[in-house]
Parts: structure tokens; C-alpha cells; sequence
């Protein structure tokens, strides 16, 4: 490539964003904003998208984060640079930064930096049933690896832990449904197909009975919701060929952010593999429960995140509505004239 051709820091910084958006989180809240300054790219929990209910401690927003991060990370390395992470020292003045990254030197880009690059826009969180079909050991073994290297330990349970966990997400899914709060909370994030918001949960019939606003407004005040949601979990997480959980030796935000980037990285790689996953942290939103769990898998600390895997037994076409990047990206105006200048015009050779 000649220099005429070769991208600006800013050109690579604003692609790893729009790597970044296409990220899962929590809700569908997409918790998260950028700031370009000079040649740096700063990552910012969103306040606004906070779920005060269903994630008190902020957990949850921040690996969502991390998610985001890690994308902007394999955008940066496929386009043929090495990413330079600093995540934000705590007591920083800025309680909400969570990292900066910067484009680092020429990379040369492997076939996996080319993969997992084109899996950020083909993964999907599959809330549906997997097909019977097993996930070879040396697929799991190498997404541990893939979180040990991001600082995060991750299990593949057994069939018996399956179970003990598989009752405790039913008994979660009761308590939370039996939570006027939580109702609520889960109404203002589930979002109609067609619907114009570009955040939110989409959701279908099979899941409540309805795809008419009204009738799953209605459901959610029904008292047997929960059962009926618990029951139905349970049932996925058993049949579900992988179930991991992640956890974290401390419990901060600084590991949250490290978790969330272990997750990505699984994600990713399984989407490689055509493999799909989904979520069932709700077991991890109940403190108590979340020590139950952790009694499960005692030698991986704090437990973080819980997914299940497989491979999909019918296609999911739709992905799940996102911001435009606009309205989560800032390019700072007033950085220091030299860095802004040399971000807009340096070109990486």
C-alpha cells in the first residue's frame, strides 16, 4: 500500500468504533461512549444507560464494555496495527473512563485477526434451542485459553453442575419476576420488531407468547410469568451441548472490563466455528445466588458471566438494533493542537 493510500490514526480509530458498537450487552443497553483525542481512542461507561435494578453494582455495564473494547481491538489488528490498551488507573478523576487505546506499529494481520474480524457482524445472542450436536473439547479448551489470556478464568461444566445451575437460574428467574422493579426495569428495554428504537430487546412470540406490545405488557404482569420463564431456561441450559462460566480471582471494574473482553473473545471464536451463544446471568444479579454459584466453581473466584453454546438449530437473520456511531462517538475538537493534527493527517506507515 503506498502512503497515498495508507489510512490516518483517526481513519483506524473511528473503524475499531464501529467494530466497538456491534458488541452484545447487557439489555441491549449498548452502555457505552467514545472520544477520539489526538491519537488516542477513550472508552466511557455511559451513566445513562445504567440499570439500577437489574445491575446495581454496574458489573454487567462494564463487561459490556469490555465487549466493545475488545472489538475495537481486533478492528485495529486486522487493519494491520497492534493495539495498545491502557485501561483507566483508578481514583483517575473520571470514574466512568475505562480505558484508552492507541494504534500501536505495523502488524503484520493473520488469518485470525482476518476471522475474528469478520465475526464481529455475523454474531448473534441465540435465545432459541441448539441442535444435539457436540462441541469438540479442543474448541472449548481453546476458548480457556482465549480468556485466560484476557486475565479471566472460564469452566465447562459437567452435567451435574449443569443441573445444580440449571435450578438455581430457575430460581432466579422467580424471584426476579416476582420483582415489581425488575418488571418494570425489563418493560422500558424490550423494544417491538419494526420498532424505530435502536436499542432494546426485540422481542418475538416464541418467547412471550406474542409479538404485540400489548399482549407481552400484559404477560409481564402475569404472576406465573417467572415460573414459566424458569422452567424454560432451565430446559435450554440443559439442553445446550457447552455451558461456561467466567470468573475473576477479584471483582472490580478493572476485571469486570477484563472479563468482558474474555467474553468477546469466546463469542467471537465460537462464531468462527458456527457455533452461537447466549446469556444467563440473571443467576448472577441475586448476590445470594451468585454465591451459590460460585460454591459451584470455587477455583475461579468470582463468577462473572454465565453462557451457554451451541450450534444453532435454525438461522438468526435479524440482528439486534443498534446507535449510529455518531451518536456514541466524540472527536475532541479542543485536544492539543499537535496530537489533533497529527491524528488527522499522520498517515501509519
Amino acid at each position: 500500500m503506498t502512503a497515498s493510500h495508507s489510512p490516518t490514526v483517526a481513519d483506524v480509530l473511528r473503524n475499531a468504533v464501529a467494530a466497538a458498537i456491534q458488541a452484545p450487552s447487557s439489555h441491549n443497553t449498548q452502555p457505552w461512549r467514545f472520544r477520539i483525542a489526538g491519537a488516542a481512542l477513550e472508552l466511557f461507561a455511559d451513566p445513562a444507560r445504567y440499570l439500577p435494578v437489574i445491575d446495581a453494582e454496574r458489573r454487567q455495564q462494564v463487561q459490556s464494555c469490555g465487549c466493545a473494547l475488545y472489538n475495537a481491538r481486533v478492528a485495529i489488528r486486522a487493519m494491520g496495527f497492534v493495539d495498545e490498551v491502557e485501561p483507566a488507573a483508578p481514583g483517575s478523576g473520571h470514574p466512568a473512563h475505562l480505558a484508552t487505546l492507541r494504534v500501536g506499529a505495523r502488524h503484520l494481520t493473520t488469518d485470525e485477526d482476518r476471522e475474528l474480524l469478520a465475526a464481529i457482524p455475523s454474531r448473534r445472542t441465540n435465545r432459541r434451542d441448539f441442535l444435539p450436536r457436540p462441541v469438540a473439547a479442543t474448541h472449548t479448551d481453546r476458548m480457556i485459553d482465549l480468556a485466560a489470556a484476557e486475565g479471566t478464568l472460564a469452566e465447562r461444566l459437567d452435567p451435574p453442575r449443569k443441573r445444580a445451575l440449571g435450578h438455581l437460574i430457575e430460581e432466579a428467574d422467580r424471584l426476579q419476576f416476582g420483582d415489581p422493579a425488575f418488571r418494570a426495569e425489563l418493560a422500558g428495554w424490550l423494544t417491538p420488531v419494526g420498532s424505530r428504537r435502536r436499542d432494546g430487546i426485540p422481542f418475538v412470540e416464541k418467547e412471550y407468547g406474542s409479538a404485540l406490545p400489548f399482549s407481552v405488557m400484559h404477560a409481564l404482569r402475569s404472576p406465573s410469568l417467572g415460573r414459566e420463564f424458569g422452567e424454560r431456561e432451565e430446559e435450554l441450559l440443559l439442553g445446550a451441548p457447552v455451558v461456561f462460566v467466567l470468573g475473576t480471582h477479584g471483582d472490580d471494574p478493572a476485571r469486570w472490563l477484563a472479563c468482558g473482553q474474555a467474553l468477546q473473545a469466546v463469542l467471537l471464536h465460537a462464531t468462527a466455528l458456527g457455533l452461537s451463544a447466549s446469556f444467563l446471568n440473571q443467576v448472577l444479579e441475586i448476590p445470594a445466588l451468585r454465591g451459590r454459584v460460585a460454591e459451584l466453581v470455587p477455583h475461579l473466584g468470582y463468577p462473572q458471566m454465565v453462557l451457554r453454546l451451541g450450534f444453532p438449530s435454525e438461522p438468526i437473520h435479524r440482528a439486534a438494533p443498534r446507535r449510529d456511531l455518531d451518536e456514541v462517538l466524540e472527536v475532541v475538537e479542543d485536544a492539543p493542537a499537535g496530537a489533533r493534527a497529527r491524528a488527522a493527517t499522520e498517515r501509519v506507515r
